[in-house]
């Protein structure tokens, strides 16, 4: 289960947003009018160009017909999941097969280039795929995490442990530029995303990115976090990383012996090639001192803070400031 980009569509004035929210407050649909200019940014595939075939009565054919018989599919289909934030990012199933994954200002295609690329070079890494995957219904870990006995959480430890060793056992090549595979940079999410302003090509460089938030802390501070680094950071691998690793983005689903299976990993925005240690950092980003989930516990080997210790716990303390 998961989303794809399609095509992007302008978001309807403020105005007319005021009043949408007043009817149906944070459906992404309300804000949607046939009229309004649609980009295909990837191909259509045939299975989605069927379902717009066959959605409207009304709507003039294809290609004139798309915004209308577009509109006509979403507004009919089902929401599987919505965003948290209003307004933002929903998920739509169209038909008993096909998911379709709607997000406002979407200025970039990491997890399309990524679903794109795992499909041709590691496709048997359970990830959506783009432009016609197969759905399937199935659970997020968040959900049944907490019912699990111990037994049952080091099974899922040891599943995503051998699918984590998958995607790290990418080939990197040497001088290509960190982050999207598609050249769409380096991501370092927090409170807030940046995005890095140029091509970064070796870990000095990404460590430099890091250093470069608008609030990095004093000198004195910044000096002494500096020297704290291990003095041999060269030796550090890039890798393949998924980049949001947590219970929410895992999809599993129970076999015929009762035994919890690893089915998918979701939301590949913020995925690419990174330092070895990164993993270990964001797949905690959600961990506070005082938050009592066992899960951070259960983190597979391969990217666990306890191999990039280290790493980890100066990244904390650069974390306290880098907000």
């Amino acid at each position: 289960m998961g989303g794809q980009y399609l095509c992007k569509a302008d978001r309807c004035s403020s105005a007319e947003e005021s009043e949408t929210t007043k009817r149906r407050e944070g459906d992404i649909r309300d804000c949607l009018r046939p009229s309004d200019p649609v980009d295909i940014v990837w191909p259509l595939s045939s299975t989605v160009l069927g379902l717009l075939e066959e959605t409207s009565q009304i709507a003039e054919p294809l290609p004139d017909g798309l915004p209308q018989r577009m509109l006509d599919l979403v507004r009919t289909s089902e929401v599987i999941w919505k965003s948290p934030v209003l307004d933002q990012m929903m998920v739509f199933k169209c038909d008993t097969d096909v998911v379709v994954k709607a997000i406002w200002c979407v200025d970039d295609d990491t997890e399309y280039t990524t679903l794109q690329y795992l499909e041709c070079h590691k496709p048997d890494i359970p990830a959506p795929r783009p432009l016609g995957y197969t759905y399937k219904p199935s659970t997020t870990l968040a959900t049944v995490w907490p019912q699990m006995d111990n037994d049952q959480k080091a099974s899922i430890r040891d599943q995503l442990g051998v699918i984590m060793s998958n995607l790290r056992s990418i080939p990197y090549t040497d001088g290509s530029a960190l982050g999207g595979v598609a050249g769409e940079g380096c991501k370092d999410i927090r409170r807030h995303l940046r995005k890095s302003e140029k091509p970064i090509r070796s870990l000095v460089e990404f460590e430099e990115f890091l250093f470069s938030s608008p609030h990095p802390g004093g000198q004195v501070f910044t000096e002494l976090l500096r020297q704290l680094y291990p003095t041999q950071p060269t030796e550090m691998k890039i890798v393949f990383t998924h980049g949001d690793l947590r219970p929410d983005n895992i999809t599993v689903d129970m076999d015929d012996c009762n035994q919890w299976i690893v089915t998918g990993l979701l939301v590949w925005e913020y995925s690419g090639f990174y330092p070895e240690y990164c993993e270990a950092f964001k797949c905690t980003n959600c961990l506070a001192p005082y938050k009592e989930d066992d899960w951070y516990l259960f983190l597979p080997d391969c990217i666990s803070p306890k191999r990039y210790a280290h790493w980890w716990l100066l990244d904390r303390v650069r974390d306290a400031r880098v907000v």
